[in-house]
């Protein structure tokens, strides 16, 4: 059938109204004029197939990746810069109106660069000359890729000698997953082989070999959890605020330096306006907003992972910051511990913070910052202070994540 591409949805396809129902299209921009193919159910409608491009719609670019389209990493790169950023305000603006917030106003997308991407996380799969890269789309099986313009370019160029070298590691079984982060002392990057296994010494030698012939600041294995340093050439660090932090390996980090600075910007922006005393930071990593926080008023730092925490201590002795080891799914802070602060920072994984959000709901701290990676979850966290008497006061989407259907966001509430 002929459709016309409305708008986007959450998973970055286009939607079309059609007679028979609702459309999703992968590939498509909004304006689109498309002859395709319905096929299978998908949610509230079908998935539909481009057989043919009618008109393109006034977004509709040149993709900038040979890969787009069999790779599963990028939805977007046939739209706009543009539109991309009006795309993600969209998806932000209806995941909140869903929740309530129909009349709340979001303020227009902070858009990253492509080619920022710091950390990235590769599949390796042995096959006959071994195949290093992304998941296809919609599939397990992995897509050899040759380049990537979506990472930095000091680890795109890690991808035919990371080829190599995977391939030439028999304890590396059938597979293994490549953590590659992007330290501002170098490379950082971590092996997680599919089945636990121990490197013996002739992969010992390789692996210490590849991290000198590529000037990595770190090389680890990890097997049953458990993470080994084989290669530890200088101190990995990243520096927050001006601080510099030793991140154990694969710790959690914004995906782009720029992506994380406009975050901070907008998170300390919202306190400007009167100053906190005290802040609490929540899920706070190794400390991307803990450094910045502690400029304006003292700040303590939650965070449940032991290693994150270990770098944090270690990085925030004499300065005025504490922190603590905590899960706060499992152990959320009640109201009263919350009493102490007079803002609370939160950035929680994708799950969200639903346990903290209905703690802060019965405080009566002044100003919540929620900074969340789904726009889901977020509305559901807002909803629930809402209903605890907070107001949200601006919500501001930042996509570091170009050319996906992900969306930063964060929240700034007040009572």
């Amino acid at each position: 059938m002929d459709v016309t591409v409305e708008s986007i949805g959450a998973q970055g396809d286009g939607i079309a109204e059609t007679p028979e129902g609702r459309l999703y299209i992968p590939f498509s921009v909004p304006g689109d004029r498309l002859r395709v193919q319905p096929g299978e159910s998908r949610g509230d409608g079908r998935a539909a197939r481009i057989e043919a491009i009618l008109e393109p719609g006034p977004d509709r670019i040149a993709p900038a990746c040979r890969h787009f389209g069999d790779c599963g990493g990028c939805a977007l790169q046939h739209a706009a810069p543009d539109a991309v950023a009006e795309i993600k305000r969209a998806l932000l603006q209806t995941a909140l109106a869903r929740r309530g917030f129909r009349d709340l106003l979001v303020e227009n997308t902070v858009s990253v660069p492509p080619g920022s991407r710091r950390r990235v996380r590769f599949a390796f799969r042995r096959g006959m000359r071994g195949i290093l890269g992304f998941n296809r789309r919609e599939s397990r099986l992995v897509l050899n890729v040759a380049e990537c313009p979506v990472v930095r370019p000091e680890i795109a160029a890690l991808l035919g000698p990371l080829r190599t070298l995977c391939h030439s590691l028999n304890k590396l079984g059938d597979g293994a997953d490549i953590q590659v982060t992007l330290l501002d002392t170098g490379i950082d990057l971590m092996i997680v082989p599919d089945r636990p296994a121990e490197p013996d010494l002739a992969a010992r030698e390789r692996l210490a070999a590849f991290a000198d012939e590529h000037d990595l600041c770190r090389l680890s294995w990890q097997s049953g959890g458990e993470s080994e340093p084989v290669a530890a050439r200088r101190p990995p660090s990243i520096r927050f605020a001006g601080v510099a932090v030793q991140p154990p390996p694969s710790a959690f980090l914004q995906p782009s330096a720029e992506g994380e600075h406009a975050i901070v910007r907008t998170v300390l922006s919202a306190l400007e306006a009167k100053p906190p005393a005290r802040i609490a930071d929540l899920y706070a990593g190794c400390g991307a907003l803990t450094f910045p926080l502690a400029s304006v008023a003292p700040v303590h730092a939650v965070e449940g992972d032991a290693a994150m925490v270990a770098a944090l201590q270690s990085a925030a002795k004499g300065r005025n910051i504490t922190v603590t080891r905590r899960d706060l799914w499992r152990d959320p802070m009640t109201a009263e511990e919350l009493q102490a602060f007079d803002a609370v920072v939160f950035d929680p994984p994708r799950t969200g913070a639903g346990p903290v959000a209905e703690a802060l709901a019965r405080s009566s701290v002044p100003a919540v910052v929620a900074v969340s990676c789904n726009p889901a979850t977020l509305a559901r966290d807002l909803r629930i202070l809402a209903g605890g008497g907070y107001t949200v006061e601006r919500v501001t989407p930042i996509d570091q994540f170009p050319w996906s259907a992900h969306v930063e966001a964060v929240a700034v509430l007040r009572r």
